[in-house]
């Protein structure tokens, strides 16, 4: 896994846990108000991925019966290649596992709730459909989205969806649209 840091220790990210939360680099979408922009090329990350994946295990194992979670996110976790592995390892710690994602990579979504690997999930909801591409400043195959929400919306684990509101880029039509697309 190619991570970026981690943060000892959130009451937020994951809802009713104490959890840390571990960043990965790089990302597949070019949001203009990306709150962890440093983390979306990440070029500076790349180095130090193996060392910050070993120091993350090791303070992972200094905080067994501190810790309740685990919440992975970027970035974009789901562009990983060894993301599966990742959460493997972390859940034979013992932890519950958060994902957030931005919904590009369904395949690897599915591979993680088949295998019952994760144990919420948080996915970024950009836009209404028709302005994903020009809020996400990138190509994007909404049915690859669409199948995503639809994924979560019937697992049986706990999840969000969340829109970050941007003046200038969201009206309000947009969340009507988003509101019937997740059946909000």
């Amino acid at each position: 896994m190619n991570l970026a840091s981690f943060q000892k220790f959130t009451l937020l990210d994951y809802p009713g846990k104490i959890a840390t939360t571990v960043f990965t680099v790089g990302c597949n979408f070019r949001c203009s108000f990306c709150h962890n922009p440093e983390l979306v090329l990440g070029s500076q990350f790349a180095v130090h991925g193996n060392d910050n994946e070993k120091d993350f295990f090791k303070f992972l194992e200094s905080r067994k019966g501190k810790l309740e979670a685990v919440c992975i996110t970027g970035g974009e976790p789901t562009i990983q290649k060894d993301l599966i592995e990742f959460i493997v390892k972390v859940k034979k710690m013992g932890y519950l596992v958060k994902l957030d994602t931005n919904g590009m990579r369904p395949d690897v979504l599915k591979k993680a709730l088949d295998l019952k690997v994760v144990d919420y999930v948080a996915m970024d909801i950009k836009n209404s459909l028709k302005n994903y591409e020009k809020t996400v400043c990138a190509k994007v195959d909404l049915d690859r989205i669409k199948m995503s929400a639809e994924m979560i919306m019937n697992s049986k684990i706990d999840y969000d969806f969340r829109t970050t509101v941007v003046p200038g880029i969201h009206k309000e039509k947009d969340f009507d649209d988003i509101a019937l697309w997740i059946g909000s």
